[in-house]
């Protein structure tokens, strides 16, 4: 699909302070593995279920829990603003009716080998909860500062463009014009980025420090 928009952007959405009442809610939580989900399927994992592959992700989870009140309800209404905005401004207008247990997310640099990361994929599965519903669409907000690590780029792919360039018989394709990167701008804290949860995605390795990110899943009905 070709959109006008991949990415909404918003920097220094949220406050420090309610960055600071997520990291003091976030605290009272414990720790996991970051998952991926079913063997066919690289999306992010829900809280259960999932495997542990490092070829595709390495990083460390905490479960807000929406149910259990983890969330502070002011933080919850800022997020749910964000995605309507998001998805009026980039003119997705999908229609979404839940939000799905938001993920607290560490990336970390790691002694002797490569650090932390999240490797090309997309937030939606090929199939939809037994609900019914499907992911459409994502969210990351930026938790620290960018002095505080370096590395963990958020990227996407807007391969159309580089299709659109194909000729002859035998045509090349380099993906990695194709490539896009969330400017430094956004790595300030509280900043916002939303996008269609089928986008291609990943997060490069850290080479220093640790990043903190809260993803957050909204569902709705299937496009068909």
């Amino acid at each position: 699909m070709i959109l006008e928009n991949y990415v909404w952007q918003a920097p220094s959405f949220f406050s420090p302070q309610e960055i600071a009442d997520l990291h003091h809610a976030a605290d009272k939580l414990p720790f996991q593995v970051g998952q991926i989900g079913e063997s066919n399927n690289d999306k992010d994992s829900q809280i259960e279920g999932g495997d542990e592959n490092l070829e595709i992700r390495s990083s460390q989870v905490k479960w807000f829990v929406l149910e259990q009140g983890h969330m502070p309800d002011h933080l919850l209404k800022k997020i749910h603003d964000a995605t309507n905005m998001a998805n009026a401004d980039a003119r997705w207008n999908h229609q979404w009716e839940s939000m799905e247990n938001p993920q607290y997310t560490i990336y970390n640099e790691q002694p002797n080998r490569k650090g932390d990361f999240y490797t090309w994929h997309t937030d939606a599965g090929p199939k939809p909860y037994a609900s019914g519903l499907h992911r459409k669409l994502s969210m990351t907000i930026q938790l620290n500062t960018p002095d505080e690590y370096e590395g963990g780029h958020f990227q996407w792919l807007e391969p159309h463009r580089e299709f659109d360039q194909m000729k002859g018989q035998t045509p090349n394709i380099n993906m990695t014009n194709s490539m896009r990167t969330l400017p430094f701008s956004m790595r300030e804290i509280g900043s916002v980025a939303v996008f269609p949860s089928f986008l291609y995605h990943q997060v490069t390795p850290i080479l220093s420090g640790t990043r903190k990110s809260l993803v957050v899943w909204f569902t709705g009905k299937p496009y068909v």
